[in-house]
C-alpha cells in the first residue's frame, strides 16, 4: 500500500516539474521580448509634440492607423475645429484691446457657433462648419489667431 501512495505523489510531482518547466520556460520568452522591447520616454511642455512623434512613428513603423482609429482621428479634427473656432471667437471680445469682426454681418455666424457648439449633444451639423469657414476668411478672426500669443489657443488651429 505504501508504494502506490508513493506512485501518485512521482505522478503528482512529475506534473509539477512539468508545469514548472513550461512557466519557466515561457517566462524566459517573456524576458527576452520585454529586452527587445524599445522604450522611449518623451519629455516636453504641453502642445510642444509629444503625440504627434508617437503617431508619426506608428505611422511609418506599424502599417498606418486602422479604420477604428482613423474615424477617432476624425472625430479628434472635428473636436479641435470646434474648439478653436470658440477659443478665437470667444477671445475677441477678452483680448485688451478687443478685436473686432471685419464684416459685422458675421456677427450672427459667431453668435450660431457659440450657441450651437458649446450644446452637450453637439453633432457637427454642415451650418457649422459653412460659418467656420466663412469667419476663418473674416479678417478679424484672423487678426484674433495672429494674437494667439495672448490667450490658450491649440497647436492645430490654422
Amino acid at each position: 500500500m505504501g508504494c502506490l501512495g508513493r506512485k501518485k505523489e512521482d505522478e503528482d510531482d512529475k506534473m509539477r516539474k512539468e508545469a514548472n518547466k513550461r512557466i519557466e520556460k515561457q517566462l524566459q520568452k517573456d524576458k527576452q521580448l520585454y529586452r527587445a522591447t524599445h522604450r522611449l520616454l518623451l519629455l516636453g511642455a504641453g502642445e510642444s509634440g509629444k503625440s504627434t512623434i508617437v503617431k508619426q512613428m506608428k505611422i511609418l513603423h506599424v502599417n498606418g492607423f486602422g479604420a477604428d482609429e482613423r474615424k477617432q482621428k476624425i472625430e479628434d479634427i472635428k473636436r479641435n475645429v470646434r474648439d478653436a473656432i470658440l477659443t478665437i471667437t470667444g477671445a475677441m471680445s477678452t483680448l485688451n484691446p478687443p478685436v473686432t469682426l471685419e464684416n459685422p454681418d458675421n456677427q450672427f455666424r459667431v453668435d450660431y457657433i457659440q450657441d450651437v457648439a458649446s450644446q452637450p449633444d453637439f453633432d457637427y451639423p454642415h451650418e457649422f462648419y459653412e460659418h467656420t469657414e466663412i469667419l476663418w476668411k473674416d479678417k478679424g478672426v484672423q487678426h484674433c489667431y495672429e494674437r494667439a500669443n495672448e490667450y490658450q489657443l491649440i497647436d492645430c488651429a490654422q
